[in-house]
């Protein structure tokens, strides 16, 4: 086996160095990504429940209205 010359272990120390920094903006850019998604999806979840509450408002104004005229 040779012994690795000064010149190669500087550049696998750049190649480590790169794919190092690679990594970390592919996993910034995967949590930034990930971040707008769940905030999409919580400002949708609200709408959804909004939208829910004022179902069951109506609801159940027609079930009061139901049992006050089945009564008369």
């Amino acid at each position: 086996m040779t012994v690795m010359s000064r010149d190669n272990w500087a550049f696998g120390a750049q190649v480590i160095t790169a794919v190092g920094i690679l990594v970390i903006a592919i996993l910034s850019f995967v949590n930034q990504a990930n971040s707008e998604f769940r905030n999409e999806i919580r400002t949708e979840l609200a709408a959804i429940r909004s939208e829910v509450r004022d179902i069951n408002t109506r609801l159940a104004r027609v079930e009061g209205y139901l049992r006050v005229s089945d009564t008369e």
